[in-house]
């Protein structure tokens, strides 16, 4: 029987995560100068929640529960095994991103629970890339601003998802040390129709570089956007137009015909 995130309970959250319900998918990301692999971003998924629980609601269900520390600990040891078991196949230097939220970037543990899980993945081989989302304010607190640094000390790069479409705006990129936004597909989208927001995605990239930040793009789904962000030097995209996000077989047959 297939559920809704609105119709779940702590009893069925923390049931999904003792049974081995909760797993992780992988979205590529692509270096479009060279068509390869830059990096891969990883998703929640559930195997018993209906197929419009996006990862985010997903994520938030768990929040509200708090049993949010819990499942990344879960996801995170997943995808060490993953890592680990594809290691042949997947680049040196490849990024490895997972979304967190504000609250979980002050919480205690934090910080600790992302270096363990860079510690259980081949030594110097990855890239770790935390997306802070931006559902919530990040409180600008001596807290947050030390697991920032202690993550960037240890070569975690610190990236705002969606940047532009919540919290995370140009107040953030004075008050924080970051290393990259992420462009969300709405703005993506206007790219490739007269919609006043695809004008939001030159802004970005112009603020992007005066501030020395790198930059990705989600939700590329056409090769018109593809080349349009390509011509403003945003040359590491996401989206359907190169893959869907992939369970750890997809991703091994992916990364076979790569």
């Amino acid at each position: 029987m297939m559920m809704t995130t609105s119709a779940v309970n702590n009893i069925d959250l923390y049931c999904s995560l003792m049974m081995g319900e909760i797993v992780p998918y992988y979205q590529p990301l692509i270096d479009i100068r060279t068509q390869s692999l830059y990096g891969i971003e990883v998703l929640m998924r559930w195997s018993l929640a209906d197929e419009n629980a996006t990862p985010v609601t997903l994520i938030e269900a768990f929040e509200e529960s708090g049993l949010l520390p819990e499942m990344m600990q879960y996801l995170l040891r997943q995808v060490a095994r993953d890592i680990n078991e594809l290691n042949a196949l997947l680049p040196t230097g490849l990024h490895i991103s997972f979304n967190v939220s504000p609250s979980q970037v002050a919480a205690p543990g934090f910080v600790f629970d992302t270096l363990s899980f860079l510690a259980m993945l081949p030594l110097e081989k990855y890239r770790l890339v935390v997306e802070v989302t931006e559902e919530q304010p990040l409180a600008n607190t001596p807290e947050v601003r030390g697991a920032f640094l202690k993550l960037q000390l240890a070569d975690v790069s610190i990236y705002f998802d969606d940047f532009g479409t919540g919290y995370a705006n140009l107040n953030c990129l004075e008050q924080f040390n970051v290393d990259g936004v992420k462009i969300d597909r709405l703005f993506v989208a206007g790219l490739s129709s007269d919609s006043p927001s695809g004008a939001i995605v030159p802004a970005i990239a112009r603020l992007a570089k005066a501030y020395k930040l790198n930059v990705i793009a989600e939700g590329v789904e056409t090769t018109q956007q593809s080349q349009i962000l390509s011509d403003m030097g945003i040359t590491v995209q996401q989206g359907h137009l190169f893959s869907c996000a992939l369970s750890k077989t997809q991703l091994r047959d992916f990364l076979v015909v790569e």
